[in-house]
C-alpha cells in the first residue's frame, strides 16, 4: 500500500527514525511526528507502521494530503521515559538536515505507550515547533496506569524503576513526569502554548482507560480555551488499529483543516 513512496531509512546515536515523503516531493514539505506503541520498531529498512498494512492504513491519507511522515524506535517500548523524549530531540535535530522538511510546524502523533512521549514532547523543547497534536489510544496519564494494575509493572520496569513499590509510592514516585501533572503545571504557569489537539480512543478501552486518559487531559486543554477535540468510538475497546480506513481519513482532515 505504501510502496509508491520515497521511504528514507538512517541511524543516529544508537537509533533508528526514518521519513516516508508524500508522492509529489517539493520544498517546504509539512511534517508529522509519529511516535510507535507497544512493541513497535523502527530499524534498518523496517519499521512497523510502514510494514503492517492495518497501520499502513492511517498513513496513506495524510500522505496523499501532501504531509511527511518521520519516526524513530525512541528505545522501543519506553512508556514515556525520558531516554525516549531525548532520542526524539535527537532525532527532531537529524530531520534539520533535509531541506525539503517544513519543520516550523510540526504534528506530534503518539499511539499508546508512544502518546505519552508524544505529548511530553510538544510541552517539552519542541514545544515552540509543535502546531498539533494527536493521541490514538494514548496513555496520558499514568497515575491512571498504576491504579489500574494490568500495566504497572510494564511502566515502572520502562522507567528503571524497583517494580516492587506499592501502588501509593508508584503513583507519588511518576507524579512528577506524568503527563497529566505537567500539563497542570504549565497551566498554573501559562508559560507555554499547547497545541491543536485531537483524541482518539475507544470508550470501551479496556487497557487505558477513556475517561482517565483523553477525556481528562482534553478537559484540561478545553477549560482553558486551548483547542481540543475529542474523537470517542463507541463501544470500541483498544482497537482502534481496526478502523484504520475511518481514522485515517480523520486524521488527515484534522491535519488539512489545522
Amino acid at each position: 500500500m505504501l510502496n509508491e513512496y520515497k521511504k528514507e531509512f538512517f541511524s543516529f546515536d544508537q537509533d533508528w527514525g526514518y521519513v516516508i515523503y508524500p508522492e509529489n516531493i517539493s520544498k517546504d514539505i509539512p511534517v508529522v511526528l509519529h511516535f510507535h506503541g507497544n512493541r513497535g520498531y523502527v530499524k534498518d529498512g523496517r519499521a512497523d507502521w510502514l510494514d503492517e498494512p492495518k497501520k499502513q492504513k492511517f498513513f496513506k491519507p495524510a500522505l496523499d494530503s501532501g504531509f511527511a511522515i518521520a519516526g524513530c524506535h525512541a528505545t522501543g517500548n519506553h512508556w514515556g521515559r525520558g531516554s525516549a523524549i531525548l532520542a526524539n530531540y535527537k532525532f527532531f535535530e537529524q530531520l534539520k538536515n533535509i531541506p525539503e522538511l517544513n519543520l516550523n510546524n510540526i504534528t506530534t502523533w503518539g499511539c499508546g505507550l508512544g502518546a505519552s512521549a508524544a505529548w511530553l514532547t510538544s510541552i517539552g523543547e519542541l514545544n515552540p515547533y509543535v502546531k498539533n497534536f494527536i493521541s490514538q489510544q494514548g496513555v496520558l496519564n499514568f497515575e491512571s496506569i498504576i491504579r489500574r494494575e494490568k500495566f504497572k509493572d510494564e511502566l515502572i520496569e520502562a522507567h528503571n524503576r524497583d517494580i516492587s513499590m506499592d501502588i501509593e509510592k508508584a503513583v507519588q514516585a511518576f507524579d512528577p513526569i506524568n503527563p497529566i501533572t505537567k500539563t497542570k503545571l504549565i497551566i498554573d504557569k501559562n508559560e507555554k502554548k499547547f497545541p491543536n489537539s485531537l483524541f482518539i480512543h475507544g470508550d470501551a478501552d479496556e487497557n487505558v482507560d477513556y475517561s482517565e486518559n483523553p477525556v481528562m487531559l482534553n478537559k484540561l486543554l478545553s477549560d482553558i480555551g486551548a483547542n481540543s477535540k475529542l474523537n470517542p468510538l463507541a463501544g470500541v475497546g483498544h482497537a482502534t488499529y481496526e478502523h484504520g480506513e475511518e481514522l485515517g481519513l480523520i486524521i488527515a482532515k484534522f491535519l488539512l483543516d489545522e
